[in-house]
């Protein structure tokens, strides 16, 4: 176990949630059931941040990296299957699609603010890196997310692993909880420490209110939507420690710091 804040059986429920979840939603969706063109985009949207959740578990459960890695590895097609969907809205429902592929600003999908996908999107860009996935893999996934020049936190990071000719944005979507970790990228190295020290004392307390699992430790497994934990991982700054080549031994101790996915 990485993370004891739950115990074994409630992650093994959970994992075994996930599966089924997965398994039989993605086989409605296959069959048919979900009739119109918007009730397709939720379901893959839901299908695809599930993946992301089923990983996060795998490692908090305390699975082995090279298991993390598969799991990893699928979240993907799930992510080309939701720009499948959003590809076959009718036109005068194109803009539908925003909802769900925008990282930025205000809006919901399926009742969750924007600010979870752009987190979400950083977890991912963060398993790919710290695991060793395949260059290619890594720039199929910055294709399908996208959002190029409009996030600097965003930009640099994807700049980082591989997409050369990206523009960099002045701004951030959300600089009330990000900001140091973007300056962590122009700042000298006797800096980056210090500000990815700040940026993960202040990152749980700062996603108050704004992060759907944010608290979700106190809650039973019912296996709602959002209404399960998963763990509580700063992965943003492994992402960026591991860019910045930031030593493991460099950065203060944190019960959020997936130290494992150091690569220094």
């Amino acid at each position: 176990m990485r993370d004891t804040r739950k115990t074994t059986d409630y992650f093994e429920t959970l994992l075994v949630d996930f599966e089924v979840a997965l398994n039989e939603t993605q086989k409605a969706l296959d069959d048919g059931n979900f009739t119109s063109p918007t009730s397709r985009v939720d379901i893959a949207q839901r299908l695809y941040q599930l993946a992301i959740m089923r990983a996060v578990s795998h490692y908090s459960y305390g699975a082995h990296l090279g298991d993390v890695k598969r799991y990893v590895l699928e979240i993907l097609p799930y992510r080309k299957q939701l720009s499948h969907y959003c590809d076959k809205l009718p036109k005068p429902h194109q803009c539908y699609r925003y909802a769900f592929e925008k990282l930025g600003g205000q809006a919901d999908a399926v009742g969750s603010a924007n600010i979870n996908r752009y987190i979400y999107t950083l977890w991912w860009l963060s398993l790919l890196q710290a695991l060793k996935i395949d260059q290619a893999h890594i720039d199929d996934a910055l294709a399908f997310v996208g959002e190029q020049g409009k996030d600097a936190l965003l930009d640099n990071i994807a700049l980082a692993l591989g997409d050369v000719n990206r523009p960099i944005a002045s701004h951030l979507y959300y600089p009330e909880v990000y900001q140091p970790l973007h300056e962590a990228f122009s700042a000298p190295v006797e800096q980056q420490t210090f500000l990815l020290s700040l940026f993960i004392s202040k990152w749980y307390d700062n996603l108050e209110d704004k992060a759907d699992w944010h608290d979700t430790h106190d809650i039973d497994c019912e296996f709602e939507y959002t209404d399960y934990y998963t763990g509580y991982w700063c992965f943003e700054l492994s992402l960026v420690a591991n860019l910045l080549n930031v030593a493991s031994d460099e950065l203060a101790a944190h019960n959020m710091l997936p130290t494992e996915l150091l690569q220094q």
